[in-house]
């Protein structure tokens, strides 16, 4: 997915005291939503790796505030992704909906699929939005003056996560991390363990200075050099190296953080979702978090999903309340706390909780260089027909052991071909 400008952010921290245990990362069985909405039921489509039990204490209360029987649904995204299209097509929606990322809600909001949301963030000053929200994390799900999404959390794809262990001193650039994945590459232990999900490319690529998309000159994965030099490198870890496993083609990201926990690699990229899982299955790891590695460029992907409003949903001022709970100051801190997530909130970033800890200064480290991401993308309506092409692409080079060089011109033809 591309990724998106972060700017200068906030000085934060957040260390072992703070961080605990985090929700449940596996997906539960959606039920299936009945032909006519029950209009006491309440339909809330969630990522299964969020399930937090800080959003699970709102989300029971405003049930019994309202006199609703909540029908909380938890998906890996692609499974959310594909229900919620088909619903759309239905016009039979849920009333809540967490977004995959920053441009989903714009993409959905300009099909009609979503409402824009600034009206009801002006008529309820008290929530603070979007003047309490950090403004990448805002611009980037705003498009010609409407917001489609208030963000829910907000951080980077980038952090490198190593058992200090096993790692003493992190990798700060490519050259090193090579050396060290080499190094501590063993037995049964990798040096690190890439993901079968396209998604994580996305700090390489950048490293290398290259952009995704540019949907207004029809480009994608541009510079070539850059593109090429980086996903070579990618798939040497893997074949010429050997010090990552092929990933097994999933929708479950998860994948190198369980091998991490187990013990059987000792560094992986990732973002500070992974941080509660393993706090929570592995407390014997003495787990580091180190900032984004440098490449030609030092960066990260911005990551961070958001709450959406189906245009068709039962009562929109009802899931507008039920946003500004979910996405409360003291809530964000409570997610924080149970699972290291950041959060877009200026009055979080400043919060004695967030700012005395070292994690959470990691991931300020990498907000500051995300790359900045092609919003026109989202805006062009064809930005999920693309990605599924770019999983493709991405597949075969890390899993089928596709030419590099040939697959990235492939997909930039087809890419373009979609615009």
């Amino acid at each position: 997915m591309p990724s998106v400008n972060r700017r200068s952010f906030l000085q934060l921290g957040l260390g072992a005291t703070v961080l605990g245990a985090v929700g449940a990362t596996g997906c539960s069985p959606a039920k299936p939503a009945s032909k006519k909405a029950d209009s006491r039921t309440f339909t809330i489509y969630w990522n299964a790796g969020h399930g937090y039990q800080a959003y699970k204490e709102v989300i029971d209360q405003f049930g019994k505030d309202h006199d609703l029987q909540m029908n909380w649904q938890k998906f890996q995204w692609p499974d959310l992704t594909t229900k919620l299209t088909a619903d759309f097509r239905s016009g039979n929606v849920p009333d809540l909906v967490e977004e995959v990322s920053a441009g989903t809600g714009t993409q959905y909001g300009l099909a009609g699929n979503v409402l824009a949301l600034d009206d009801f963030a002006k008529e309820d000053k008290a929530f603070g939005f979007p003047d309490d929200f950090l403004d990448q994390a805002v611009v980037a799900r705003q498009y010609e003056g409407k917001t489609y999404s208030v963000p829910l959390h907000l951080t980077a794809n980038g952090l490198v996560f190593y058992n200090k262990q096993l790692v003493p001193t992190p990798p700060t650039t490519w050259d090193e991390f090579l050396e060290i994945a080499k190094s501590t590459t063993k037995d049964k232990v990798s040096g690190c363990s890439l993901n079968s999900d396209a998604s994580y490319a996305a700090p390489y690529y950048n490293q290398q200075k290259v952009g995704f998309s540019d949907a207004a000159a029809k480009q994608f994965m541009m510079p070539s050099d850059g593109a090429l030099k980086a996903m070579q490198w990618l798939q040497d870890l893997i074949y010429t190296h050997k010090v990552s496993p092929a990933p097994v083609a999933t929708t479950d990201y998860s994948g190198p953080q369980k091998l991490f926990s187990a013990k059987r690699a000792a560094m992986f990229v990732s973002g500070p979702w992974d941080i509660g899982p393993i706090r929570q299955g592995s407390p014997d790891i003495d787990l580091g978090v180190a900032v984004p590695l440098t490449g030609t460029v030092q960066s990260a992907a911005m990551a961070g999903s958001g709450l959406m409003i189906p245009s068709k949903a039962k009562d929109p001022k009802l899931s507008w309340e039920l946003i500004t709970k979910l996405a409360d100051v003291k809530v964000e801190l409570a997610a924080t706390k149970e699972a290291g997530m950041s959060m877009p909130r200026k009055s979080w970033a400043a919060d004695p909780a967030v700012t005395a800890d070292p994690v959470l200064a990691t991931i300020a480290k990498s907000l500051a260089v995300v790359a900045k991401q092609d919003i026109a993308l989202s805006a062009s309506g064809k930005a999920a027909q693309i990605n599924e092409l770019w999983k493709k692409a991405y597949q075969q080079m890390v899993i089928q052991h596709a030419p590099v060089g040939q697959t990235l011109d492939d997909f930039r033809k087809q890419a373009e071909g979609a615009l």
